[in-house]
C-alpha cells in the first residue's frame, strides 16, 4: 500500500471524517492473532526479517522469510502450550533483538500473554516481574559474552515456582545448552497448525510491557487485544504503511514502540525488518554507519527516538543515498528540539510527525499530520477514536473544569487503546478519573486547530521559589547552540529558592565549548530570568534510561548530591562525600560521609535549610 492509497491526513476534519465509520467495523472482532496471522502470510517467499550480526553494513544478514517465521510462531505456540501456557499465563522473554525474540513476542500473543523484558534489569527485579506476569515459561539469552542475562536468571531460578519451563536462545558467541535449547525444542513441534483452540475476546489480556522502571521496579501494564488491533490499524493509517516498508527494529523491544510498532503491527502489515545487531541504536558502531545501512537496506521509514535523532542531525549523510526514505517520518517522544526536527529535514528531506504517548495509551495518542502542517514543537492531532482533554485540577486534584484553547492544563486521554489498569492493583489507584479519563500527569495545551503542545511533567517542574520553570525551555536553548548534541535540565535543591535549575551537557565530539560560554548562550536567549539554568555540567555521555531518554532521576541524584557536598563542605572546612539515592521511606536520601568525622549536630546546621533526608554514620535526619 503506497501513501497514496490511503485518505490525507490534513486537519482535525480529516480525522473526524475517519471516525464516520465505527471502529469496530475498522478492526473486526478485536483479535491481534487474526491481523498477525493475515501479515505472516501475505507474501510467504518474502523476506521478514533481515539481521545484521555486527554494525558492518556490507556484511551479510541472516534472512528470515515470512514462511519460516510463520512455521516458527507455530510451532513455538504449540510449544508454551504443550509447556502448560493457556490464555491468563505469561510467556516472559529476556532477549536482545534477534530473529528469535519475534518467535517469542507473537507466540506468546497467540497463546497466552506476552511480556517482553528489559533484558538490562537486575535479578530482584527480574524475579519480581516473573512472579507478577505469573509466567509459564520463560525464553532468555543463553550464557553469552557482554550479557549477564542468563546468570541473573540461573541465580533466581531456585526462587521461581519449579513449573516454569526456562528455554535458552544462543546466539554467535552463545554457550549452547542442549536440554533448554530453544532452536531443538521448536524442531519437535508441529508446525503447520495450532495444536489447540483458544477464543480471543476483546477485552482479553493481549501482553504485559512494562514502564521505564527508573527509579525502582517497572510496572507491569495490560495491552488488550482490542488496544492492540486498534493501534495496528491507526498506526497504519497516520503512517500510511504497507509491505513495501522497510524499518530498523533498533528500538528496544520490551519497550511499548518496539513492541508495538517494530514488532507486532510490521508483522501484521508484512514490511521488511531489518535487526541492526542485537543492541540496536545502543550500538555505537551501528550510529556510526546509519545512513550506511539506510543505504543498503533500502529503509523506507526513519526511526528514531530524540536522543538518537540529536546524534544523527549531527552526523548527517555524507553522500550516502538516502532516496529511498519516505518524507515522512513519527519520533515516540514529544522531547525533541525543533531544531533537530529542522537539521534532520534539511539533511534528508524526511519531515519529523511528532508524537505523545506512553506505555499506557498502547504508544502514541497523538501525531503531526502527515499530509499537514507538523508544526515543530507541537505533539500533533490526536489519532482517530481517541481523545483528550486539559483540564484545571481542584485542591484534592479532582477535575475541576476543562481548560479553554491555549490554557495550560493536565492532560487525560480516552480511547480504545487506553490500558484497563496495571497487573498490580495497587498502581490502579488514582489513574482514571470517575467519567474514565486516565490521568496522565503531562501538562499542555491545546490551540485553536487541535495541535497539543506539552509544556513538561507535574512531577518534573522545576519550581524555583513558586515559580515553576518548565525544562524543555532550558533544553531547547541549549540544543540550539552548535556544540550541543544532548542537554537535560533538572532541579537542584537551594537554601533560598528551594530549587535552582541546573543542566547536564554532552557535547559534540572534539568540541572544546565550556559550561561558562554554555552559560552565557542560555542568559542570552533564554528570556524567562528564572530559567536561566544556575550551573552547566559537561559530560562525556549522558546517561541515558533503557528507552533512550535522559535519565534524569539520576542527574538529580547527580546534582543533589554535587549541592551537598559543597555547602557542607564549606561549611565544615573538610571533604565531604555524598550519595543521594532513592529510599523507600523518604524517597531520597542522602548519605552523608565527612572526612575525619563530624557530629550530627554539625550536619544538621547545614541540612535544616533542605527538605531531602540524610543519614550520617546511620543516622537518619
Amino acid at each position: 500500500m503506497m501513501t497514496s492509497a490511503f485518505p490525507p491526513i490534513r486537519d482535525l476534519r480529516d480525522i473526524e471524517a475517519l471516525e464516520s465509520v465505527p471502529l469496530e467495523e475498522r478492526i473486526g472482532d478485536g483479535n491481534v492473532n487474526v491481523w498477525v496471522r493475515r501479515g505472516l502470510s501475505l507474501d510467504p517467499s518474502k523476506v521478514a526479517l533481515q539481521y545484521f550480526p555486527v554494525a558492518d553494513p556490507a556484511s551479510a544478514p541472516i534472512e528470515v522469510t515470512y514462511a519460516a517465521l510463520r512455521r516458527q510462531v507455530i510451532q513455538a505456540a504449540n510449544l508454551f502450550h504443550a509447556s502448560g501456557v493457556r490464555a491468563d499465563d505469561a510467556v516472559v522473554y529476556i532477549l536482545p533483538t534477534l530473529p528469535s525474540l519475534y518467535v517469542a513476542l507473537l507466540a506468546g500473543v497467540e497463546v497466552g500473554v506476552s511480556c517482553g523484558l528489559n533484558w538490562m534489569l537486575k535479578a530482584p527485579q527480574v524475579l519480581e516481574l516473573i512472579r507478577a506476569a505469573r509466567a509459564k515459561v520463560v525464553v532468555a539469552l543463553a550464557p553469552t559474552p557482554g550479557f549477564e542475562i542468563w546468570e541473573n536468571l540461573q541465580s533466581i531460578r531456585a526462587q521461581l515456582d519449579p513449573s516454569v519451563r526456562v528455554f535458552s536462545v544462543a546466539m554467535d558467541g552463545s554457550e549452547k545448552i542442549a536440554a533448554s535449547d530453544f532452536e531443538t525444542a521448536l524442531a519437535a513441534q508441529p508446525g503447520d497448525a495450532l495444536a489447540f483452540d483458544r477464543h480471543v475476546a476483546p477485552t482479553d489480556v493481549a501482553a504485559y510491557v512494562h514502564s521505564g522502571g527508573t527509579t525502582d521496579s517497572p510496572k507491569l501494564v495490560k495491552i488488550t487485544h482490542r488496544g492492540l488491533s486498534y493501534k495496528i490499524w491507526a498506526n497504519t493509517m497516520t503512517m500510511a504503511h504497507g509491505p513495501e516498508d522497510v524499518m530498523f527494529a533498533d528500538y528496544p523491544m520490551f519497550h511499548i514502540a518496539g513492541f508495538y510498532s517494530r514488532g507486532v503491527t510490521a508483522m501484521a502489515v508484512g514490511m521488511r525488518m531489518v535487526l541492526p545487531t542485537p543492541l540496536g541504536a545502543r550500538n555505537k558502531e551501528f550510529i556510526a554507519n546509519y545512513w550506511k545501512f539506510v543505504a543498503r537496506c533500502g529503509i523506507t521509514s526513519l526511526t528514531g527516538v530524540p536522543t538518537t535523532l540529536s546524534v544523527l542531525a549531527k552526523n548527517p549523510p555524507k553522500g550516502d543515498d538516502v532516496s529511498s526514505l519516505r518524507p515522512f517520518m513519527s519520533t515516540g517522544s514529544t522531547a525533541l528540539p525543533i531544531e533537530v526536527a529542522r537539521e534532520i529535514e534539511n539533511a534528508t528531506g524526511v519531515r519529523i510527525l511528532l508524537t505523545y504517548g506512553a506505555t499506557e495509551y498502547t504508544a502514541n495518542v497523538t501525531q503531526g499530520p502527515r499530509d499537514g502542517e507538523p508544526r515543530y514543537g507541537s505533539a500533533g492531532l490526536r489519532i482517530p477514536y481517541t481523545n483528550l482533554r486539559a483540564v484545571k485540577l481542584d485542591a484534592q486534584g479532582n477535575t475541576e473544569r476543562e481548560c479553554a484553547v491555549d490554557e495550560i492544563g493536565v492532560i487525560q486521554i480516552k480511547g480504545p487503546g487506553v490500558t484497563p489498569g496495571y497487573v498490580d492493583p495497587q498502581f490502579n489507584r488514582g489513574i482514571f478519573t470517575t467519567d474514565g479519563w486516565f490521568v496522565s500527569g503531562d501538562l499542555g495545551r491545546f490551540d485553536a486547530e487541535g495541535y497539543l503542545w506539552l509544556t513538561g511533567r507535574v512531577k518534573d517542574v522545576i519550581i524555583r521559589g513558586g515559580h515553576n520553570i518548565d525544562a524543555t525551555l532550558i533544553e531547547d536553548t541549549l540544543r540550539r547552540h552548535p556544540a550541543v548534541v544532548l542537554a537535560a535540565a533538572v532541579s537542584k535543591p537551594d537554601a533560598y529558592a528551594g530549587e535552582l535549575p541546573v543542566a547536564y551537557v554532552e557535547r559534540l565530539k572534539g568540541s572544546t565549548v565550556t559550561a561558562d560560554a554554555l552559560k552565557a548562550f542560555t542568559r542570552e536567549h533564554i528570556t524567562e530570568r528564572a530559567a536561566t539554568p544556575d550551573e552547566i555540567f559537561l559530560v562525556d555521555q549522558l546517561p541515558l534510561t533503557d528507552i533512550g531518554k535522559p535519565a534524569k532521576v539520576q542527574l538529580r541524584q547527580d546534582a543533589a548530591s554535587r549541592t551537598f557536598r559543597a555547602v557542607l563542605g564549606k561549611a565544615l572546612g573538610r571533604d565531604v562525600t555524598v550519595t543521594v539515592a532513592p529510599d523507600a521511606t523518604h524517597g531520597s536520601l542522602a548519605t552523608i560521609r565527612v572526612e575525619g568525622g563530624a557530629s550530627e549536630t554539625d550536619v544538621a546546621r547545614v541540612m535544616k535549610d533542605y527538605t531531602m533526608a540524610w543519614r550520617l554514620d546511620g543516622g537518619t535526619r
